[in-house]
């Protein structure tokens, strides 16, 4: 008998990490739209350190019900289910972004577009090479690449959580090394290495599934209370004006921390402050990889075929027609998308699944 798990708001923690990557690259985006190229956010990163932490606290947290449940691990199913999630929509705007870069940029027809068919898009961006339409792809690879350990590591360790705590420590570690060699040496390659791939930002949210599946009674108190929750939507606030800053080198380490906290509350606090399991979170969690993956298209499209139309209006509504217009188009597309791309694999996984969820689709991309 297959299990069955309800992981109520988290498709809202989607739809918020989501939205936040595609109005950082909006405001980054403006010069297409004939404006002054802006800094932007730094929202688009945390948005990816949340799918991160998120990613890792679901995958975990399934991961150790099948363990527990079945006395084994999958490890079959489990890379069939994440290749019929995750490869369909990334090699389908794979191409179309090649047929794009055929009329538009054909000058991104280069070496590194090798390594996006490899689902290594972080190398390319480790090296500071991005490729137009797909630079964001980087996390993609991430999360591809720590699954090809994980499950194994799940399967094998029974003391996980101590593995988990050393496994944390060590790249923390290697990151402060690395930017000491980065400040001295001006070599920021090894820094890149630690800070894009952000294995250690997954294992935050492993640690959190622990606890949660443990019901760890002092976590729960200390996820559960009123301060806390206070601190993690602040801490979100904050980040949406660009005014979070501890320091540079921890900054996404403490939202993987926080992003736990908020996992936490919205699926297992009936008294969280905010509830984000409504139904057009939910919606938008669900599409929530299409609009990770075809927004900067959709910003380049808006731009070259509406951004004449776009500059007859006076300045406060050139913004607000790009955001607009942005927005809307690329939540259509990524609905079109589930429904008529996605979803058919979606039910082919499934057949492969031993524990299922009735309250959010745990394989959904977790990470932008």
């Amino acid at each position: 008998m297959k299990g069955s798990i309800h992981l109520k708001g988290l498709n809202g923690i989607r739809a918020i990490a989501a939205l936040s990557v595609v109005i950082t690259h909006i405001v980054q985006g403006l010069d297409n739209f004939g404006f002054s190229r802006m800094h932007g956010l730094d929202l688009a990163g945390y948005g990816v350190t949340i799918f991160f932490a998120l990613s890792g606290f679901l995958i975990t947290y399934l991961l150790l019900i099948e363990k527990e449940q079945f006395k084994d691990i999958g490890i079959k199913q489990f890379y069939l289910r994440r290749i019929l999630r995750i490869w369909p929509l990334y090699y389908f705007y794979l191409i179309i972004s090649l047929i794009t870069f055929y009329f538009y940029f054909k000058g991104a027809f280069t070496f590194d577009l090798i390594f996006y068919f490899l689902l290594s898009a972080n190398i390319p961006t480790i090296m500071g090479h991005q490729i137009p339409l797909l630079f964001h792809f980087w996390s993609l690879g991430v999360e591809e690449q720590f699954y090809l350990f994980w499950p194994w590591v799940v399967k094998k360790k029974n003391a996980l959580l101590n593995w988990l705590i050393w496994f944390i420590a060590i790249l923390i570690f290697l990151k402060i090394g690395c930017w000491v060699l980065f400040k001295k040496t001006g070599n920021v390659v090894p820094l890149n290495i630690i800070h894009f791939t952000r294995f250690h930002c997954m294992a935050i949210g492993a640690c959190g599934a622990i606890l949660y599946s443990n019901q760890h009674k002092n976590f729960l108190k200390l996820s559960f209370a009123l301060p806390t929750q206070l601190i993690v939507w602040g801490v979100i606030i904050l980040c949406a004006i660009n005014k979070f800053q501890v320091a540079d080198l921890i900054n996404n380490e403490i939202i993987a921390v926080l992003a736990v906290f908020l996992i936490v509350n919205v699926t297992g606090n009936p008294k969280t402050i905010i509830k984000l399991d409504n139904w057009y979170m939910d919606y938008l969690g669900k599409i929530s990889f299409g609009i990770y993956v075809y927004h900067p298209l959709i910003i380049i499209l808006t731009a070259k075929w509406l951004g004449s139309a776009i500059k007859t209006l006076n300045t406060n509504l050139q913004y607000a027609a790009i955001y607009f217009l942005v927005t809307t188009f690329t939540i259509l597309i990524a609905g079109i998308s589930y429904t008529y791309l996605e979803k058919p694999f979606l039910r082919l996984k499934d057949k492969f699944s031993r524990v299922h969820s009735s309250g959010s689709k745990v394989d959904d991309l977790s990470r932008a």
